[in-house]
C-alpha cells in the first residue's frame, strides 16, 4: 500500500471536507494517508512521499487558495525533481465562472513539469452540476486508489 500525502487548497472548507473524506476512504482500503491542510515544500519532497493527492478549489479569478499558493511558488521557483513520486488530482469549482476549476489545471501543469506520473484523470467537480461533492470525490477515489 501507498504512502499518501493529501494537499489541500481550500478557502471555505468544502475542499478540506472532500480531501478529509477522501484520506479516510484511502486509509480504510489499507493506505498510509495523511491531510496537509498548509502543505510544505518539505513534507512534498520527503522520501517517505510516495503519491501525493491535490484536492483544492479555485478562488478569485481562477486563483490557487491561499493555503496552497506557498507550495505553489515554492514548487514553481525550486523546481525539485519529483519523477519518482505519482499524483491524483480533485479540482472543486463553478462552472458559471469563466475560469472554472483552474486551481486545479495550474497544480495539474505545474507536477506535469515537474515529472510527477498522473494517475487516471483529474476529477473535475462543478458545484452548479454536482450538490454533494463529497459522493462523487468517493466514486473517482475508488477507481484511483485501484490504479496505485
Amino acid at each position: 500500500m501507498a504512502n499518501i500525502k493529501v494537499l489541500v487548497g481550500s478557502t471555505y472548507g468544502n475542499a478540506q471536507q472532500v480531501a478529509e473524506d477522501c484520506a479516510e476512504q484511502l486509509n480504510g482500503l489499507g493506505h498510509n494517508t495523511v491531510v496537509l491542510a498548509e502543505p510544505k515544500l518539505e513534507e512534498v519532497v520527503a522520501d517517505d512521499t510516495e503519491v501525493l493527492l491535490v484536492c483544492t478549489a479555485t478562488i478569485g479569478l481562477g486563483e490557487i487558495p491561499n493555503n496552497l499558493m506557498p507550495l505553489y511558488s515554492q514548487l514553481k521557483d525550486q523546481a525539485p525533481q519529483l519523477s519518482e513520486k505519482r499524483y491524483g488530482l480533485i479540482s472543486l469549482g463553478d462552472s458559471g465562472y469563466q475560469n472554472f476549476a483552474n486551481a486545479g489545471k495550474l497544480m495539474d501543469e505545474l507536477l506535469q513539469e515537474l515529472q510527477v506520473q498522473r494517475v487516471g484523470e483529474t476529477l473535475e467537480i462543478d458545484a452548479c452540476e454536482t450538490p454533494d461533492p463529497e459522493e462523487a470525490a468517493s466514486e473517482w477515489i475508488s477507481a484511483w486508489a485501484a490504479q496505485l
